[in-house]
């Protein structure tokens, strides 16, 4: 009997079957064993491995999220700057729309006799045949001004230009006007 098993020998009451009921497994997976509670060295390494492994998915992610907003960021400012664009442009024409509308308005006011009428008497200062035309010449105008330090009245020049001359070459040659 070399060759076939040894087969031991089954007890089937007494203290056996007892302790078998106590040695059999919980319901669960076949095979798996309840992790024993760590101590001492073992437990401050499984310690330190867990804030590794949490510390690394942290630097995966936040390298992810640099990447991210790298990548994201100039398309961010194209589409922003974009709709700046956007804005200003229709506010343009929002503006021309306006500017169309008025010169519109001026057009057809032009296609009537009367507002050319107007236009050409106070422009061109064009009057009807047996109206008389008043013009009035700066009403606002400057006065004859003051000369604060010898207090005399000088007016405007009303000569021409060759007389101006001719009047300050002669001021210049009297000695008792210098001063």
């Amino acid at each position: 009997m070399a060759g076939t098993p040894r087969r031991r020998p089954t007890r089937s009451s007494g203290q056996g079957a007892t302790r078998r009921a106590r040695t059999t497994r919980p319901a669960g997976r076949a095979g798996t064993r309840t992790p024993r509670p760590r101590t001492g060295a073992a437990a401050r390494r499984a310690q330190q491995g867990r804030a590794v492994m949490t510390t690394r998915r942290w630097v995966v992610l936040g390298s992810l999220g640099l990447l991210l907003a790298v990548m994201l960021l100039p398309t961010g400012k194209s589409w922003y700057d974009q709709r700046q664009r956007l804005a200003d442009l229709r506010q343009q024409v929002s503006a021309q729309e306006a500017n169309v509308d008025t010169l519109s308005r001026e057009r057809d006011l032009w296609g009537t006799d009367e507002y050319v009428e107007a236009q050409a008497r106070k422009r061109l200062k064009f009057v009807m045949p047996g109206e008389r035309s008043y013009t009035v010449i700066d009403p606002d105008g400057d006065g004859p001004s003051v000369d604060p330090q010898t207090g005399a009245v000088t007016a405007p020049s009303t000569q021409p230009w060759y007389e101006q001359i001719s009047s300050s070459v002669e001021s210049a040659d009297d000695p008792a006007s210098a001063r």
